[in-house]
């Protein structure tokens, strides 16, 4: 199946070369999701702290290539230190079950046991013991997984153990202080050409927009994608079984999900599958939801800030062109990141007005008050109807950016680079809401993978580079911070 960063992938090798050499253009337009109602919108409309590139200590290292290339892979920390990177594997368009494993004091990958089956679109977290867990997803044929795998790092082999209640394709995953796994939403894949859905498999609780009184909630029969679940399921790692627990206020697929400092996860927006077509609830887009696990119960907290489309107008070219009318498509919902005061961000919200052009938020999220707010720039990029751009000087374009929590607090920020060329990265600092350039990053390349924190407290980020002959390879870099 093909993933919105396969498209995307697609989209850069054809345009590398025309891209190569030049600088940044305000009249590029790049395509980039669902404003909705909120609670605190903010556009900053001050200069940015000013920081010259490389001004925050730190440098990069290489860390090696990766035996396959892997496009929206899965990659996790394990207890012994090493990453296992698994999932998607592309080469040539062949989809392949491989696992890798990096270990971070040889530098070195090495191939290591493989998955029963190619898995995408699934779930990957590290349990408490240092084993890694995978669920979910689809397989070559696009039949969604139910079944359950634990990579035990020491055998490097991995072991079924029980299977979810519902086969789940695009899940979210947290990981509970008492180390049991928490899967929420997904959606329950139909293949294209099949269009006999069993009642039995209609799991979404769908709200229509304009339901009568006496059809407050209704279910909806899924196209022949699917439509979002709303329920969720714990993991005991002890037992190796599956438990249900409170469904989600809003039926949800591919939300990012975060523990937070006191233990509680928070869930934010959806999508509408890995290659869209999935039916959502349109109040998923923008809205939050707080699971507590004393309670097994989740409830909405602060949706996204609108889009403040006067503030923005304001801060571009005169005569450029408007923010266009209407809700923009979902592009990505962005990276979730806990942080250490008990809140969290949203890096990189990015959505677009097709043929028209992009926008891209970042957002911190108040516990205490459960509001959000937008911190940065608006990144914003309109090229049409008329030849003067819509944009605004200094913003950072962060959709798809990989981000991580360093151990001093701070978060570190790679930008992804799958419509433009660029090495940027940034750090961001949550005790005084600044921002510090870090250095580039070697060379550019999509980000394909999360920002992984090492035991060390440097960061292990993955890369896919398009090469001239339409395929792409997959390296890794690794930005050590200074002291």
């Amino acid at each position: 199946m093909q993933t919105p960063r396969l498209h995307a992938l697609t989209a850069f090798v054809a345009t590398i070369t025309l891209l190569a050499g030049c600088a940044e253009s305000t009249s590029t337009t790049t395509p980039t999701g669902t404003g909705s109602p909120s609670a605190s919108a903010r556009v900053d409309s001050t200069a940015e702290p000013t920081a010259t590139p490389g001004s925050s200590s730190g440098h990069w290292e290489p860390a090696g290539s990766l035996a396959f290339s892997r496009l929206d892979p899965r990659a996790v920390v394990l207890g012994d230190g090493r990453v296992l990177v698994v999932g998607t594997s592309w080469d040539g368009s062949v989809e392949t079950a491989t696992a890798e494993l990096w270990d971070p004091a040889t530098g070195a990958w090495e191939s290591t046991g493989s998955l029963n089956k190619p898995r995408s679109a699934f779930v990957a977290v590290t349990l408490d013991d240092g084993r890694a867990l995978v669920t979910g997803g689809l397989n070559g044929t696009e039949q969604p997984f139910s079944s359950t795998y634990v990579f035990d790092p020491t055998a490097e082999a991995w072991t079924k153990v029980g299977l979810l209640g519902t086969a789940r394709t695009a899940p979210s995953a947290a990981v509970l202080p008492n180390g049991r796994v928490l899967v929420v939403g997904g959606y329950f894949h139909v293949a294209y050409n099949d269009t006999a859905i069993r009642p039995e498999i209609v799991l979404a609780a769908y709200h229509p927009p304009a339901a009568p009184p006496e059809l407050p909630l209704t279910d909806l029969d899924p196209n022949p994608v699917g439509a979002a679940m709303a329920t969720a399921e714990l993991f005991d790692p002890a037992t190796g079984t599956w438990s249900p627990t409170g469904p989600l206020v809003y039926a949800r697929v591919g939300a990012v999900a975060a523990t937070l400092s006191d233990g509680r996860v928070l869930v934010v927006g959806s999508t509408t599958g890995p290659r869209g077509g999935v039916t959502v609830d349109p109040g998923a887009f923008a809205s939050a939801e707080i699971y507590d696990p004393r309670t097994g119960r989740f409830s909405l907290t602060g949706e996204l800030p609108a889009i403040d489309r006067a503030a923005i107008e304001a801060q571009g070219a005169p005569d450029a062109n408007p923010v266009p009318e209407g809700a923009p498509e979902m592009d990505d919902i962005g990276t979730l990141v806990a942080l250490k005061d008990g809140g969290a961000l949203l890096i990189g919200h990015s959505q677009y007005w097709k043929h028209q052009g992009a926008i891209a938020r970042s957002f911190r999220y108040d516990a205490g008050s459960g509001r959000w707010a937008e911190i940065g720039k608006t990144y914003i990029n309109v090229g049409e109807p008329s030849p003067v751009v819509l944009i605004i000087p200094g913003a950072r374009d962060l959709a798809r950016a990989a981000a991580a929590r360093l151990p001093d607090g701070g978060v570190i920020i790679a930008e992804s680079s799958w419509n433009l060329l660029t090495q940027a990265a940034h750090r961001y600092d949550p005790a005084t809401d600044t921002w510090s350039e870090l250095p580039s990053m070697p060379e550019p390349g999509g980000v394909g993978g999360p920002a992984l924190v090492l035991a060390d407290g440097s960061v292990l980020i993955l890369v896919v580079t398009p090469q001239p002959d339409g395929n792409a390879m997959s390296s890794a870099i690794r930005f050590v911070p200074g002291h």
